[in-house]
């Protein structure tokens, strides 16, 4: 029996036999009922859009298909600008009336189908430097759409929402080192390996005792992680109140990370064999503290 379908969300999930998006009790769940109503449909097409495009370069194991299927999207936005579409998400988006001025730049759009594109070929990053470019381009680029959606308008409001969008990420990919080295990515700037003699196929095929700098690698991917978080909240907790509320969603986000970030630190090397993850207990009270206005 299928998940019901989430009230303001296209059953575009549950039409094809998948479960509904997003999945009741997650993280983008809670963010999504934080959202004001009036902008509850907009900003979960925007997400569920996001998370169908990210997914693509996992499930997708051809390179060849993957990188087809992000063209295909590629046209697909460039249609969007002109007030077509083809596919149920975009035809969502045309229905909502949903300009570039009060919606999301059709450049987050494209940034982000093109970061994946990169990513389909790009197994291992020669250098942090990149990968953080990369970072900003998807993720970064996807926080600031969703900031857009909730009355964001001001460059700190925006920037505030990329830097969220880079820390989410960061933690986001601590907590799947292990899951994405064993599909073949390797999610970590080789330089940083390098600096702590710590060889990529030690992620995918991990043996104990792992080698001597692999805490001191964890420990400094897990400052990277919760530094950029705190200062990005630092930047919405700088701006006018209107803005800082309406970000409250990505704020949301960004505490059950720097949740999930120290619960990666605390298993060792227990991540390089499973995924870590948050309880639905600790997300969902993490959801009624930003309801109350107690998150910051």
């Amino acid at each position: 029996m299928s998940t019901p379908p989430h009230p303001d969300l296209p059953e575009t999930a549950a039409a094809k036999g998948r479960p509904a998006f997003p999945r009741p009790g997650s993280s983008l769940d809670h963010a999504l009922r934080l959202t004001p109503p009036a902008r509850r449909p907009a900003l979960g097409l925007w997400l569920q859009w996001w998370h169908d495009i990210s997914r693509i370069p996992h499930e997708v194991r051809d390179p060849g298909v993957a990188e087809a299927k992000l063209g295909w999207w590629l046209q697909e936005i460039a249609e969007l600008a002109q007030g077509r579409a083809r596919h149920p998400l975009t035809r969502g988006w045309v229905a909502l009336g949903l300009g570039e001025a009060d919606g999301v730049p059709m450049a987050c759009w494209q940034q982000q189908v093109e970061g994946m594109m990169q990513l389909v070929h790009q197994t291992r990053w020669m250098d942090e430097a990149a990968l953080q470019r990369h970072m900003l381009q998807t993720t970064g680029a996807a926080a600031e759409g969703a900031a857009r959606l909730l009355g964001v308008r001001s460059e700190p409001g925006l920037a505030a929402a990329r830097a969220l969008g880079q820390g989410l990420r960061q933690a986001h990919q601590l907590a799947r080192i292990g899951q994405d080295a064993r599909a073949g990515w390797v999610m970590v700037g080789i330089d940083w390996l390098q600096r702590h003699e710590v060889r990529a196929h030690q992620l995918s095929k991990p043996e104990r005792p792992m080698p001597a700098g692999w805490d001191a690698l964890m420990a400094a991917l897990h400052v990277r992680a919760r530094d950029s978080l705190r200062e990005a909240l630092a930047q919405v907790n700088a701006l006018p109140s209107a803005e800082a509320n309406a970000l409250r969603p990505l704020v949301y986000l960004a505490h059950t990370s720097l949740a999930l970030n120290d619960a990666v630190r605390a298993t060792g090397d227990t991540v390089l064999h499973q995924r870590v993850v948050l309880t639905p207990l600790r997300k969902g009270w993490l959801a009624q503290r930003a309801r109350w206005g107690w998150l910051r």
